[in-house]
């Protein structure tokens, strides 16, 4: 839009910009100079200004923002971690691994606190991202337990051999189905043993519980499996949405009825 002769003014609510390439990659893939180098280039063409600690419903509100501006632009994006859903998902140890690669990021190693025996649910990015940093903190031994197979992965090969090379072990086709802990804090993870289906239509093969489970020692889990949107953000704004998915017309504008209009990616 700058290039296009728009004046932009973007709404950010951390305090550097750069979204999930400064705050939501671990760092010894991205680094902050690599971040920080990345936002300066983009201002440099001109007429684009970034107001930090601007969170929408907080400090600033979308009336506020069609009052004051010709269209409004919705990139929030999905930063919320998918929940499990199983027994013991609230003790102490367990964490959202976006939150994990955040502090960080935001704090700095020192000060993040890590487990000796740390489980990591999933096998994406992010959960290879937690996986590697939770090793690099000082875990002794680090799990990651995926549902399906390699073949299934949706990480790259160069970021599982990641992993590897860092000490993290994996077990395969396994599925979270209960957190055990004591005095509030967890200590085991337990598994449901999976196998996979036969190939659907589209040749996609589910994975679906043998019976079996397995039970690891741990004290601390990490899930890493997957991202939702930002529901109650989208439905506090009264935007019409599909589990937090905004709801959008053939013109790309939102459901809010005004002259000027709301549109997302």
């Amino acid at each position: 839009m700058s290039r296009e002769g728009v004046d932009v003014t973007i709404y950010e609510k951390e305090a550097k910009g750069g979204g999930l390439m400064t705050y939501g990659i671990a760092a010894y893939k991205v680094t902050p100079e690599f971040c920080e180098d990345e936002v300066n280039y983009i201002t440099s063409l001109g007429g684009i200004d970034i107001k930090y600690g601007q969170e929408l419903g907080k400090t600033v509100s979308l009336a506020d923002l069609q009052a004051n501006y010709d269209a409004v632009y919705f990139g929030i994006g999905v930063g919320i971690a998918r929940q499990l859903n199983i027994p013991g998902e609230d003790l102490v140890g367990v964490e959202d691994a976006i939150r994990f690669i955040y502090d960080i990021r935001e704090k700095g190693y020192p000060s993040i606190p890590v487990g000796d025996k740390v489980a990591v649910i999933g096998l994406g990015m992010t959960a290879i991202d937690a996986a590697t940093q939770a090793k690099r903190l000082g875990a002794k031994e680090v799990t990651i337990i995926y549902r399906r197979t390699q073949a299934e992965m949706p990480s790259t090969e160069v970021e599982l051999n990641l992993a590897k090379l860092d000490g993290c072990t994996l077990i395969w086709l396994a599925s979270p189905k209960e957190i055990i802990g004591e005095n509030g804090k967890v200590t085991q993870l337990i598994c449901n043993v999976m196998e996979l289906s036969v190939p659907d239509t589209s040749g996609r093969r589910s994975p679906v519980e043998t019976g079996e489970t397995i039970t690891l020692n741990v004290d601390m889990v990490i899930k890493a499996a997957g991202q939702v949107p930002y529901e109650e953000l989208v439905s506090s704004n009264q935007l019409k949405h599909r589990n937090g998915r905004v709801a959008i017309d053939s013109h790309c504008a939102t459901n809010i009825p005004a002259s000027l209009p709301v549109v997302i990616a």
